[in-house]
């Protein structure tokens, strides 16, 4: 006989108990325990040692991503704390707001921006600066937006 696998759906509240492949009943947790509902019949149980004791059941650990997915724009400066982080997929920057109710947002990084026909170094222009003017950019350090001047 097979044993059967409780697969968690939503961490401690839910599970979906399977032979393998197949569905074959859920678990839910209530305030005074857990009931196992298999083939239309629901059965109350103390706790999960009480279930797995009586039962051939196995919960499954509830499986995270630990995966750290590293962003290409991470490692641009910023001004202050991030909040309402996104990417400018067309422009690739990496825009932030300064607070988390804000509408203003501004580009990470050093720029070069050229304003009226002066090239200017800027850190962490507000995003319409980006939208309006010419820009080169981002840039890590300051140095490396300097050198940019001087190369133009």
């Amino acid at each position: 006989m097979k044993n059967l696998i409780a697969k968690p759906i939503i961490k401690d509240q839910y599970w979906v108990v399977t032979d393998g492949d197949q569905k074959v009943g859920n678990v839910v947790a209530e305030g005074s325990g857990l009931s196992l509902i298999m083939n239309g019949i629901s059965t109350h149980f103390s706790d999960s040692n009480d279930l797995k004791k009586q039962t051939r059941i196995q919960f499954q650990s509830l499986k995270t991503n630990k995966t750290k997915i590293e962003l290409p724009f991470a490692h641009y400066p910023t001004t202050s704390k991030v909040y309402n982080s996104v990417l400018d997929i067309k422009r690739k920057l990496h825009l932030f707001t300064k607070t988390v109710k804000s509408k203003c947002y501004y580009a990470a990084g050093w720029f070069v921006i050229n304003q009226n026909g002066v090239n200017e170094k800027v850190f962490c222009p507000k995003y319409i600066f980006i939208q309006r003017y010419p820009y080169q950019g981002p840039f890590k350090t300051e140095t490396e937006a300097e050198n940019m001047i001087n190369n133009l």
